[in-house]
């Protein structure tokens, strides 16, 4: 048997390596933005947890990293959460509709139509083509009692998804 040799120089390759390892392991993994998006619970919360801290991520990435951890957060009712994640994620790029819409979702079920009508307002004016972004500010205005925004809306809304 050879015994390996430990000079100076060999371990400061293995610590330098060691160190690289470890020093990687709270960096995102290249598919933890399609687990944080296609998984659910905790294990889409971990992915997108990771891809928001990685840094390394552009920022249109970096929105839909919180608006889909914030929607997980929201499915375990954790809805105060969700809306800070949503929040960070229109901070992050006013310009995902995903992020409004989310937020909204959020907020409607805090039974707060306003403020959900509101994100329904911006993520159609980014997306009017999006039949959920409708039927979601429909049910918002039915929640105030307002049938007949509700009715336009639901009528836009099979308009939509007729084409």
């Amino acid at each position: 048997m050879t015994a390996i040799r430990r000079t100076p120089s060999f371990l400061l390759v293995v610590c330098t390596a060691l160190a690289a390892v470890l020093g990687s392991a709270g960096l995102a993994r290249a598919d933890d933005m399609q687990i944080c998006h296609d998984e659910s619970g905790d294990v889409a919360i971990a992915a997108c947890t990771r891809v928001i801290e990685s840094g390394k991520v552009s920022r249109r990435t970096l929105a839909y990293a919180y608006t889909s951890r914030g929607v997980e957060w929201r499915a375990k009712g954790e809805v105060d959460r969700a809306i800070w994640d949503h929040s960070e994620a229109i901070r992050t790029d006013p310009a995902v509709p995903e992020s409004w819409y989310n937020r909204g979702n959020a907020w409607r079920q805090k039974n707060n139509p306003d403020r959900a009508i509101s994100d329904y307002n911006e993520a159609i004016r980014l997306r009017s083509s999006d039949p959920d972004f409708f039927t979601n500010r429909g049910l918002a205005y039915q929640d105030k009692g307002d049938d007949a925004h509700a009715q336009a809306d639901f009528a836009a809304a099979a308009r939509l998804k007729k084409k």
